[in-house]
């Protein structure tokens, strides 16, 4: 019976968390929430570091990263539920706090991809580094999954934040190797 309802539970919370992000999105059709984004180095676009992953430019934006949050999500609830709060708020602040060191000035980064991709390195180098064979099972899903998307902490279009794809992936896989041995 466990082995059911630990994914049901998991797909419950992950759905919820992506559907308080559709309610977000609507919310900024009518009030100016974007602006709330993070705005790099500059002491006002710290909120940024907390809010961007909960803000979203459009549907196609939001429906990208639903995708990605819903699988990843699930990998990480149903096979390292008991840190799976931890390295959510983990990641969300080290994507962010590394966007808003390193992104390009006079804009403001919106959208969960910093997560996505923070989530891709701690469950593609958690399996590596831990060598526990639940969590390599994981690391070769993420791979096949997700290998291709590695490209986006690279620069290559102005419209995305490849910025904060590369801060979290940098978290993800630093939060894999300081959780190795655990």
């Amino acid at each position: 019976m466990q082995m059911i309802t630990k994914p049901i539970a998991t797909a419950r919370t992950v759905l919820s968390w992506i559907a308080l992000l559709w309610i977000i999105l609507l919310v900024s059709y009518f009030l100016p929430i974007n602006a709330y984004g993070i705005n790099p180095r500059s002491l006002g676009g710290l909120i940024g570091v907390v809010a961007s992953p909960f803000l979203h430019g459009s549907i196609s934006h939001l429906f990208a990263n639903s995708l990605g949050l819903f699988f990843l999500g699930m990998l990480l609830g149903t096979f390292d539920r008991a840190r799976a709060a931890s390295v959510l708020v983990l990641l969300t602040l080290g994507s962010g706090m590394g966007t808003w060191l390193i992104g390009r000035p006079n804009s403001v980064h919106v959208g969960a991809s910093g997560v996505i991709y923070g989530l891709m390195g701690y469950l593609l180098f958690g399996g590596v580094f831990s060598r526990n064979l639940k969590a390599v099972f994981v690391s070769l899903v993420v791979f096949f999954l997700y290998g291709g998307a590695v490209w986006g902490v690279l620069p290559h279009s102005q419209a995305v934040s490849w910025e904060g794809h590369l801060s979290g992936f940098i978290a993800g896989t630093v939060l894999a190797w300081k959780w190795r041995g655990k």
